[in-house]
């Protein structure tokens, strides 16, 4: 675990530069265990949503300005700093004498669904490293909901660490339920592949990806039993006119009165892959369809 703590008191010293930067949100786990949980578990990674809705290239010129004075800043008030700029990933790689982490903005899930809010750093992680930090976060839901398409996807057992408390306190709730979705249509996955999961064997993960990160127990048999109740959870809540959308975005014919998410970049990217792909490969697209409607009525 001291790893761990090295990267989270290199993580807390650099916070507060990121946080001068409005037109970020934090998002991932950082955002959960040190700002909205009492760390149940440490975070190494800065995530970070660009607020605005812009086009590409102005938002991509924002963000390496903004990431240029994060850099500049890091370096002129963090004792022993050094940070790479990896400009065609929107990501720093910033490291000590102790530690390395890496700060990452999502290129495609740009804006947010409600405005974000102020949040401080938890009063465990403030007692623990001695640090104090105020940032933006995206509202609770998008927080929550790109945290459960991130389960789905990679299947990490650190993500679904986070989910288990969300199951467990809040649950399921409506602004979930809505950031759910938000991140369902802005993910790379296939949709049917992220509502019925092909189930991994994440035992090695478990070992050398999260041990060391909690102090809470959390073990494999957790993981499955929290990885299969999210599931069951998740279609037990989608709404028939949720599941209705759902089938006319995969059909490329989304009806936004029903959910109005058109104007996002990653849910518009997204679109615009299922039409291309309804074009040149009408059989894939029609099996894609079919998996999805099995899978929503099953």
């Amino acid at each position: 675990m001291a790893n761990y703590k090295s990267q989270a008191s290199l993580l807390l010293n650099v916070l507060p530069e990121v946080a001068k930067e409005t037109r970020f949100a934090l998002h991932g786990g950082t955002a959960i265990n040190l700002f909205v949980r009492e760390m149940p578990g440490l975070s190494v990674d800065i995530d970070l949503t660009y607020v605005p809705v812009e086009n590409r290239e102005t938002s991509f010129k924002n963000i390496t300005g903004a990431l240029e004075r994060i850099k500049a800043t890091i370096q002129a008030v963090v004792p022993n700093a050094k940070v790479i700029h990896k400009q065609a990933e929107l990501k720093l790689q910033i490291s000590n004498t102790q530690a390395q982490i890496k700060l990452e903005v999502n290129q495609a899930m740009r804006g947010t669904i409600a405005p974000p809010i102020k949040m401080t750093l938890c009063e465990k992680a403030q007692e623990a490293f001695d640090a104090f930090c105020e940032i933006q976060v995206v509202p609770i839901g998008q927080l929550y909901g790109g945290k459960i398409c991130a389960a789905l996807d990679r299947q990490h057992p650190r993500d679904f660490f986070d989910v288990k408390y969300l199951l467990e306190n809040e649950g399921f709730a409506e602004e979930v339920r809505a950031g759910f979705l938000f991140g369902l249509l802005s993910s790379n996955r296939p949709l049917h592949e992220m509502l019925a999961p092909n189930l991994l064997d994440q035992r090695s993960a478990m070992a050398n990806q999260f041990e060391g990160m909690s102090e809470e127990e959390f073990t494999y048999e957790d993981f499955e039993v929290t990885r299969s109740l999210l599931i069951k959870t998740i279609h037990e809540n989608l709404t028939d006119t949720d599941n209705k959308f759902l089938l006319s975005f995969q059909n490329g014919t989304p009806d936004w009165r029903l959910l109005d998410f058109g104007d996002y970049p990653a849910v518009q990217w997204k679109l615009q892959n299922l039409q291309k792909l309804k074009e040149a490969n009408p059989e894939k697209h029609t099996e894609q369809l079919d998996l999805l409607e099995s899978g929503l009525t099953a």
